[in-house]
């Protein structure tokens, strides 16, 4: 009888050692399974990021191919054409006497802001930069973009390029985002421990220029010291949070070119207005919401 009760008990040993390998092996199978799903969902989600950057930058070279034509058919002359070569050469030869605006695209590579229904905010902040590139030059301004293409630059790189061509203004391009849903607007951000660089005047009317152009909500200027890209640039600068991803209504305006184009007559209007008026900075609406 001991050695039948033995028997039995070696049995339910070897059962429960069996069962535990099956269990371990399914669990490993699950896993390779996971493993691969979440390999594929990565590729795919990388070949869709790589194939809207190509299509962007299809448009962007479209954009300058269309700045270069226009010129000529409204003068009917080539000396429109000579001057633009001979700013983008002056550009491309690094002269740093030059009084250039530098118009910064947030984020960029690695580095894609929020993200909302596969809308990446480094995608809208280069879009729209460009169009403010684009519309500045038609009207004789020098400026350029503080990132070419989809590359990531680190944003105190970006800032030392700027002060080392002593550049004239510096102005960043951002999308917000919140918890609440339904926050919505424009607010500008500028550092205003600093008053000698004027750049609460330039936030200011980077701000009305762009609530009035689209008819967005006017959400606030906000003072803040800790941003890089305003408090260790030596010339005025400011960044402006053009919309709310976050928030459905908006977020489909931002994915519309006309809306982009709206945004950026915004902003080269309030850079004018900066550069050829006197129009003093009020303080009203510095308070953070």
């Amino acid at each position: 009888m001991y050695t039948r009760r033995y028997r039995r008990a070696r049995r339910r040993r070897e059962q429960r050692a069996f069962l535990q390998r099956i269990l371990v092996g399914v669990s490993v199978i699950c896993i390779l399974i996971v493993c691969a799903a979440v390999t594929l969902k990565t590729k795919k989600e990388t070949q869709r990021v790589e194939a809207r950057s190509a299509l962007m930058q299809a448009s962007a070279v479209m954009q300058k191919a269309q700045m270069v034509q226009e010129p000529n058919k409204e003068a009917g002359s080539k000396q429109q054409e000579k001057q633009i070569e001979e700013s983008q050469k002056a550009e491309r030869s690094g002269d740093e006497t030059e009084e250039v605006i530098i118009i910064d695209p947030g984020h960029g590579g690695m580095d894609g802001g929020c993200v909302f229904d596969d809308i990446l905010e480094k995608d809208i902040n280069r879009m729209i930069a460009a169009q403010v590139v684009v519309k500045l030059r038609k009207l004789g301004y020098q400026a350029e973009l503080a990132r070419e293409g989809d590359e990531y630059i680190d944003k105190m790189e970006r800032v030392e390029s700027a002060n080392a061509k002593n550049a004239l203004l510096y102005v960043s391009i951002h999308q917000n985002s919140c918890e609440d849903q339904s926050v919505e607007g424009i607010e500008t951000w500028y550092d205003g421990s600093d008053q000698t660089r004027d750049s609460g005047r330039l936030a200011q009317l980077i701000q009305q220029a762009t609530v009035q152009e689209t008819g967005a909500k006017g959400r606030e200027l906000v003072s803040e010291e800790e941003l890089c890209v305003i408090s260790k640039s030596r010339m005025p600068s400011c960044l402006i949070e053009t919309g709310f991803l976050s928030n459905r209504k908006e977020r489909g305006k931002l994915a519309t070119k006309e809306y982009r184009e709206q945004i950026a007559d915004g902003i080269v209007k309030g850079i004018v207005l900066y550069l050829t008026s006197d129009g003093d900075f009020c303080e009203e609406g510095t308070e953070r919401i």
